[in-house]
């Protein structure tokens, strides 16, 4: 009865060292998709930090093609006032 309780003991230490292996295995499987995790947190952030700034600097471009497009209109309005003025003149 001693050997087969002997037997048992050696049985479920075995085990334990098999599940303490595995548990070791999962813990560093973990640190290791932690990492990962934290560095693809930060990369989001940058992301996010880079769309937002792309979004202000085509907002300030839009600005900038705006104020383009009426001085455009301007120059055409001028342009085709001083066109008839010189027909005018001729």
């Amino acid at each position: 009865q001693v050997d087969a309780q002997l037997l048992v003991v050696q049985k479920l230490e075995e085990k334990e060292r098999g599940l303490q292996s595995s548990l070791a295995a999962v813990e560093k499987e973990l640190a290791l998709r932690s990492q990962a995790l934290e560095l693809n947190k930060r990369k989001a952030v940058e992301a996010a930090q880079l769309a937002e700034d792309l979004r202000a600097q085509g907002e300030h471009v839009q600005g900038r093609l705006r104020e383009l497009q009426a001085c455009a209109a301007e120059n055409r309005a001028a342009k085709d006032k001083e066109s008839l003025s010189l027909k005018r003149a001729q």
